[in-house]
C-alpha cells in the first residue's frame, strides 16, 4: 500500500463510531461530571457563586478553563486524523491566554505594587495546584485512551493537547469551589497547573500515541 493510500485509511478509521471523534468528548464529560461531584460533594461549591460570577474578573476566571479545554479538544481531533493541522482551534488556543495575560496585567496595574505579590500568592496556592494536579490525571488518562483510537502523525503534539484538555477541564472544575478572585491568583497557579498536566501529556503521547 502506498503512503497516501495508507494516510486516507488511517484518517477514514479515526473517523469511525467508536473513534476517538466520538469517545474523546464522552469521556471528557462523563470525567468532569464524576471529578465534580466527588470533588464538591466534599468540599462544595463557593456559597456566593451565583453572584460573584457577575464580577468580570470572576467570569474571567471561570469562563477561560473549558474554554481552554474546548479548544485542546477540537484539536486533538484533528490531529488524531494523520495529515490535518490545528485548523481555526489555533486561534482559540492563542485567545484564551491572551484574555488572560491581559485581565492580569490590568489587575497588575490597578493594585499598589505592596498588594501585588500578596494578590498573586493568594491563601490556597497549595490546595490550588493539588486539586488540579490530582483530578488532570484521570482525565489525561481518558483523553489518551479515547485517542489511540485514531492515528496522530504528531503524537507528542496530541499527547500535550491532551493533557491541556485535561488540565483545563480540571480547573474548570476547581473554579466552581475556588474564592481567589485575583487574576494574578488564577493566571499563576491555575496556568501553572495546567502546564504540568500539558507537559505530562506530551511525556505520554509521545510514547503512547505513535503508530
Amino acid at each position: 500500500m502506498k503512503t497516501d493510500e495508507l494516510i486516507r485509511a488511517m484518517a477514514a478509521d479515526s473517523l469511525r463510531p467508536r473513534g476517538p471523534r466520538a469517545l474523546l468528548p464522552a469521556v471528557t464529560l462523563v470525567g468532569m461530571l464524576a471529578l465534580a461531584l466527588a470533588f464538591l460533594s466534599v468540599l462544595g461549591p463557593r456559597p456566593d457563586l451565583g453572584t460573584a460570577i457577575m464580577r468580570l474578573p470572576v467570569a474571567v476566571k471561570q469562563a477561560f478553563p473549558p474554554l481552554l479545554a474546548l479548544a485542546a479538544g477540537g484539536a486533538a481531533l484533528r490531529l488524531a486524523c494523520p495529515g490535518r493541522f490545528l485548523g481555526p482551534w489555533a486561534l482559540l488556543l492563542a485567545a484564551v491566554p491572551a484574555v488572560l495575560l491581559l485581565a492580569a496585567v490590568a489587575e497588575f496595574l490597578a493594585l499598589p505594587p505592596g498588594a501585588r505579590m500578596p494578590a498573586m500568592m493568594g491563601r490556597s496556592s497549595g490546595q490550588c495546584l493539588l486539586s488540579i494536579g490530582l483530578m488532570s490525571l484521570p482525565l489525561l488518562a481518558a483523553a489518551l485512551w479515547a485517542l489511540r483510537h485514531g492515528a496522530s502523525s504528531r503524537p507528542g503534539l496530541s499527547g500535550a493537547l491532551a493533557g491541556l484538555l485535561a488540565g483545563g477541564a480540571a480547573a474548570a472544575v476547581y473554579s466552581l469551589h475556588c474564592t481567589e478572585d485575583s487574576p494574578l491568583f488564577f493566571a499563576f497557579w491555575y496556568v501553572l497547573a495546567i502546564l504540568g498536566a500539558t507537559a505530562l501529556g506530551a511525556l505520554l503521547g509521545a510514547r503512547l500515541l505513535r503508530w
